[in-house]
């Protein structure tokens, strides 16, 4: 599922950082994003630099959906986060899906390159929508905690399913 590794280097120093790396940072509570987030940047790295390995701070990111899990698998990868190079953006392409919060939509910089791309309608399933936004509004029973979790590990598996991104993507 997740023997994947992304290669990036810090300060000339070559990283292999494993997904199960983005785990033992953040955790298991927001598994479907950050395994989006990881599987997203290893693919938008190679569409942009494939005959190299970048450095972290060549690296920057921008997206409208300000999701905890994309967050730190960006950050556990590239430091971006820390490095002030990571934004969340206040308005998308009115194309872009809704997510629990904010728009699917990710932007993807290495130097002056850049990589702008949202997921097809339909991929973020709507009840996964639905029952975030239940559980955000507060106050959720025990059922409904359960059905998230089950979601979030439900996107986690269909996200490490994909073969080819662009078969989920939108480029912009």
């Amino acid at each position: 599922m997740n023997s994947e590794t992304i290669k990036i280097f810090d300060d000339g120093v070559l990283l292999d950082i494993p997904f199960n790396a983005c785990i033992l940072f953040h955790g298991r509570d927001s598994i479907g994003g950050l395994s989006l987030g990881y599987r997203l940047l290893g693919w938008a790295l190679k569409e942009l630099e494939p005959d190299r390995v970048i450095e972290r701070k060549e690296f920057a990111f921008k997206t409208a959906f300000p999701g905890p899990g994309v967050r730190d698998s960006i950050e556990m990868v590239t430091r971006a986060v820390t490095r002030g190079a990571y934004s969340v953006l206040t308005q998308a392409p009115d194309t872009a899906p809704e997510g629990v919060y904010g728009r699917m939509y990710f932007e993807f910089y290495v130097n002056d390159k850049k990589l702008a791309v949202g997921l097809k309608p339909g991929v973020m399933p709507n009840e996964f929508i639905q029952i975030g936004r239940k559980i955000k509004k507060g106050s959720p029973s025990t059922q409904d905690m359960l059905e998230w979790k089950r979601q979030k590990e439900a996107l986690s598996r269909a996200v490490w399913s994909i073969k080819d991104f662009r078969d989920v993507l939108v480029l912009y």
